[in-house]
């Protein structure tokens, strides 16, 4: 069995991670909704844009596709009239605007951490 220590109060009961410094932390040491450390509750630290990116990779490539397969299918597909194309713009622009206002409020209020130890 690991034992992770605390990286703030330096107990061996460190499971935790914190979502924002990414430091492991005992359960005293987070706060109560256990998203992030009280270090980082203290200073309302924010992701950064890099930090941002890095944990939502897996959503920017599934934006990708979706722009992509919105966007590009026209040149595929023959007989079609200019107006798709304008068509496809647009509702890519309307699909990208409630998913960057989700990440944004996202990553301001992030979900609860149900992982116990890093691996």
């Amino acid at each position: 069995m690991l034992v992770y220590k605390c990286d703030f109060c330096g107990s061996s009961f460190g499971d935790r991670v914190c979502y924002f410094c990414e430091k492991n932390c005992c359960t005293s040491c987070m706060t109560d909704d256990r998203t992030r450390c009280k270090e980082c509750y203290i200073h309302k630290r924010k992701l950064s844009v890099k930090q941002l990116v890095r944990k939502n990779r897996l959503v920017f490539v599934f934006i990708g596709f979706l722009w992509f397969y919105a966007v590009f299918p026209g040149p595929f597909m023959p007989g079609l009239e200019g107006g798709f194309y304008v068509i496809s713009v647009v509702a890519a622009v309307l699909i990208l605007i409630p998913v960057c206002l989700a990440m944004f409020f996202w990553s301001l209020n992030p979900p609860k951490s149900d992982v116990k130890k890093r691996k």
